[in-house]
């Protein structure tokens, strides 16, 4: 859910900021790494990465970006944004795979 709402607040930095309609979502499973990676790129007008987190812009992007780090952090996982103007932005969030101990059922309804 974490990465879905990741996700969420990536595609909605997109419309708002990009300047562009079209955006890549990647999700993989990484089994070597014990890893799940989802990337969000676009083509848009790209921006510089420290203003945006150094204070610049308004209130609603510096807590979307916090807010999206937080969750994959929570998950013990870490978050990169790459983004030059002129040049697009790339998300990604990395997060560890966890999974059930032999015999745990998790796939069923809470």
């Amino acid at each position: 859910m974490a990465l879905y709402r990741v996700t969420q607040e990536a595609l909605t930095n997109v419309r708002k900021h990009a300047r562009t309609r079209k955006a890549r979502i990647t999700l993989t499973r990484q089994d070597s790494r014990r890893r799940i990676r989802l990337e969000v790129r676009d083509e848009g007008r790209g921006f510089d990465p420290s203003a945006a987190t150094g204070g610049a812009g308004g209130l609603g992007e510096r807590v979307g970006l916090s807010g999206m780090r937080e969750r994959v952090e929570l998950l013990g996982g870490e978050l990169e944004m790459t983004s030059r103007p002129g040049a697009g932005t790339t998300l990604v969030a990395e997060v560890p795979l966890h999974t059930a101990p032999e015999g745990k059922d998790t796939d069923h309804a809470r």
